[in-house]
């Protein structure tokens, strides 16, 4: 399938066909929750940037399943857009990581067209049958950290977006929204690109825009797992870049930006409290995003999306809700325990729902 690319040859777009109708009667009834009234665009829907460290897993690395970055984000990703239907999806930067053996790897926006084009291209006629709502174009863009690993500079402005394509299509992206709608930036790795962001619309007489935006970050802070009380910064995702990581919690701890933090309850609440077994997992194979979700990542018997709590909080009646975190970016100890708690209870309904939708995704030709 030819995808076309814009936004300065980045954005890459695949065009599909829908159409609708009732659900397969052999899916598992699990009800679709509405999204939750103080989220939603004029379309009714949350409006959705995501930016991934994801990447190829067959390009070896030195992680702890020989990758060059975890594999997880791609379990999430599938799962993503198996729930497409209930996003305005407006943007997915890949590939944002400072992982020196990134810089020669081949384009990352180029694999996850093939990657999960073809099988969104053949999963979205038979969802939006089944289903409806599901986009008949997504995008993906490489990130412009990428190739040259940079770290955020508190030290720099960053007034000029010019050499930041991903950044700047962000920023674009914000400018594009009408009075009271939301862009809510999915952070699924380091926080790099939104604080060259923020510092940019600070730099630039823009900080309005910065009311247009709101962060959900996964694990960029945590007392309990990685984390330490007298050191919650010390996990990956904060690690990574930890000037932007503390730009960002400053920001928001002054009310100039919402950011929501997620902590680890993606990885000890949704994955934690999965179904285990192989067979469980099995059933997804049915469709090309299906198999995706459930090989992406599949240890000690389960599948680890734990990216995708963002997006489950996002829609807020799985759970955990936005309304259960602090937009100004802590993670007090109690209430990541709270939350773990509530999406590990939900655990099984999630990914029931997932199941549900991976069945319905299978081509009906």
């Amino acid at each position: 399938m030819n995808f076309a690319i814009n936004r300065a040859s980045l954005i890459s777009t695949f065009a599909l066909l829908g159409l609708i109708s009732q659900l397969n009667a052999q899916s598992p009834e699990v009800g679709r929750p509405p999204v939750s009234t103080d989220i939603v665009s004029r379309s009714g829907k949350p409006k959705v940037w995501i930016i991934t460290d994801m990447s190829d897993k067959t390009l070896e690395g030195d992680n702890h399943v020989g990758t060059i970055n975890d594999p997880d984000d791609i379990s999430a990703m599938a799962g993503y857009l198996l729930m497409a239907n209930e996003f305005d999806t407006k943007g997915i930067v890949v590939a944002s990581t400072h992982r020196s053996r990134h810089r020669d790897s081949p384009n990352q926006a180029d694999w996850a067209n093939r990657y999960f084009g073809e099988a969104y291209r053949q999963a979205v006629i038979p969802l939006n049958k089944k289903l409806g709502g599901y986009p008949t174009t997504l995008s993906f863009m490489q990130s412009s950290i990428k190739e040259t690993g940079q770290l955020f500079d508190p030290s720099r402005k960053y007034e000029s977006l010019e050499q930041l394509a991903s950044v700047k299509a962000l920023l674009t992206a914000t400018q594009e929204l009408t009075e009271n709608e939301v862009l809510n930036v999915l952070c699924w790795g380091s926080v790099t690109e939104p604080a060259i962001l923020v510092r940019h619309c600070q730099s630039t007489g823009q900080e309005g825009m910065l009311d247009r935006l709101r962060f959900i970050a996964h694990w960029t802070n945590s007392t309990l797992h990685q984390g330490t009380p007298e050191q919650p910064e010390q996990v990956a995702n904060c690690r990574e870049d930890l000037a932007a990581c503390r730009f960002l919690k400053s920001v928001a701890a002054q009310g100039k930006i919402q950011y929501f933090e997620c902590g680890a309850i993606g990885q000890h609440g949704i994955v934690g409290g999965a179904p285990k077994g192989q067979a469980y997992y099995d059933q997804f194979r049915v469709s090309g995003l299906g198999k995706i979700f459930a090989t992406g990542k599949f240890v000690r018997g389960i599948v680890d999306h734990s990216d995708s709590a963002t997006y489950w909080t996002l829609l807020g009646d799985w759970g955990v809700s936005l309304a259960d975190i602090d937009p100004k970016g802590s993670n007090p100890t109690s209430t990541e325990q709270a939350n773990e708690r509530k999406f590990r209870d939900n655990s099984r309904r999630i990914h029931d729902e997932l199941l549900r939708r991976a069945r319905a995704a299978a081509s009906t030709e």
